[in-house]
């Protein structure tokens, strides 16, 4: 138990350090660059994202899968197998990038010169986040947490001495070319790191194997991240960049909640699929049961305490986007059930299911955003976010029930479910009762303590 609390406890730190920069540093850049040049920043870190997907062939996403597939002395030469793959894919893409460098930069509204470092910035994430996955499927929490360190402090104070050398119209390039150098030069050194220890390059049977499962994971997450970031496109096409600042603040600060169940998810994922290998069902059910009470309880604290803590968070100029937290609360949560199916297919193989239920929802996300953002605007897109997510869960709730034998019936987490909608209901019927809300947040916030300490383990 004390080893499982200690590599939870690192890998849930490291997790938020390394991907809740943005909330860290929402706090500041909001009010360096205001609405419109956070606007900026959060359209070109869409595109960043857009990219890294893509070109690298999300092979980071079959780690899992091999430690199931192959014995622990095949591990290092799989991973050195599947990098080599990226990498040769995303050479070929760059290449076609610039060869067409132009048009690109016109499609993408950038300088020449953002493109290169949106390339290098990509790279450097892909191979960022595949030693992330690499460390939290070995239990290796200690060297993720130096690695989110490195990650978050050096880009953070190389932005803040670009930015504040430069013409306020224009700052938001400062945090672009530190992102791009930071995870650039890092992501290069662990790609040639995890390739020479590897020393495989070239495996039929890895590139077939990742391959299979990759493929699938690309369409995925492309259409994930169309989801949750389709409101920002639209809402710079229906209205104006600085409503994307005041909307990608608010969801910058709401992705906290995001990052924390990223975290809690990986250490969750790790155990899941070592049960499922192993056949441990009530440790899987046990485990299964403490994630669903302390996220939901964490989602709800959140949701209780965001209005005045965000009035803190972020200038006056961004509090107009106050109202949709709650609704990005709710949307992360849906998608915080999400992950129980989901892993459930992926165990069994399914990427292809999985990948078509995404798709699904995002394009029922691109119509309701449409429809939505006219009439009711901000809070608008993150309805259509909200209404796509809850598509999503019904779909893959119901194809996993039909590959037999799935272990997370309704009545596991109906409950917890229904307990968040309450809270909602209160945060959203009494948006100016603080004096309300606080207090149930502190009673949460002390039985979840409670909870933890007497089964003795976090999840």
């Amino acid at each position: 138990m004390k080893q499982r609390n200690r590599i939870a406890f690192f890998n849930i730190l490291s997790t938020v350090v390394l991907k809740g920069s943005a909330f860290f540093t929402g706090m500041l850049f909001s009010r360096l660059l205001g609405g419109s040049g956070y606007g900026s920043l959060k359209l070109y870190n869409i595109s960043v994202s857009i990219v890294t997907i893509l070109f690298s062939l999300q092979t980071q996403t079959t780690l899992a899968n091999a430690r199931v597939e192959y014995p622990e002395e095949a591990q290092k030469s799989y991973q050195s197998s599947a990098m080599t793959l990226s990498v040769l894919f995303f050479g070929l893409c760059t290449g076609m990038v610039l060869l067409f460098l132009k048009p690109v930069s016109s499609l993408l509204n950038l300088t020449p010169a953002l493109v290169f470092l949106l390339l290098f910035q990509s790279f450097g994430n892909f191979c960022v986040e595949f030693l992330n996955k690499k460390n939290v499927y070995e239990f290796r929490a200690g060297w993720n947490m130096i690695l989110s360190l490195v990650m978050t402090l050096v880009p953070l104070a190389l932005a803040v001495v670009l930015i504040l050398q430069m013409p306020y119209e224009t700052r938001y390039v400062g945090r672009v070319i530190a992102n791009s150098l930071s995870y650039g030069v890092v992501g290069t050194v662990v790609c040639i790191g995890i390739l020479l220890r590897g020393k495989t390059f070239y495996c039929r049977e890895y590139w077939k194997f990742c391959l299979v499962l990759a493929l699938p994971a690309v369409f995925h997450n492309l259409s994930d991240l169309i989801l949750n970031q389709m409101d920002s496109l639209m809402l710079n096409a229906l209205m104006n960049t600085a409503a994307v600042g005041y909307y990608g603040n608010a969801w910058g600060f709401a992705n906290f909640l995001f990052i924390l169940f990223q975290a809690l998810n990986n250490i969750w994922c790790a155990y899941f699929f070592e049960d499922m290998k192993t056949g441990g069902r009530e440790s899987l059910l046990e485990k299964s049961r403490n994630f669903l009470e302390v996220f939901t309880i964490l989602a709800c604290g959140f949701m209780l305490l965001a209005p005045e803590v965000y009035h803190v968070y972020a200038p006056k100029e961004f509090w107009v986007a106050t109202m949709v937290i709650p609704l990005f609360t709710a949307a992360y949560y849906v998608n915080f059930l999400c992950t129980f199916p989901v892993n459930f297919e992926y165990y069994h193989k399914r990427p292809k299911a999985v990948a078509v239920i995404t798709v699904s929802s995002s394009l029922m996300n691109l119509v309701l955003n449409f429809v939505f953002i006219k009439t009711i605007g901000m809070a608008g897109a993150a309805v259509a976010t909200l209404a796509s997510h809850g598509l999503q869960l019904l779909l893959h709730h119901f194809y996993s029930r039909r590959l037999g034998d799935y272990p997370f019936p309704v009545k596991l987490w109906g409950g917890y479910a229904l307990g968040f909608c309450a809270v909602l209901a209160v945060v959203l019927l009494l948006p100016d009762a603080w004096f309300i809300r606080w207090p149930l947040g502190a009673v949460l916030g002390i039985f979840m303590l409670l909870r933890i300490k007497k089964r003795k383990v976090f999840i």
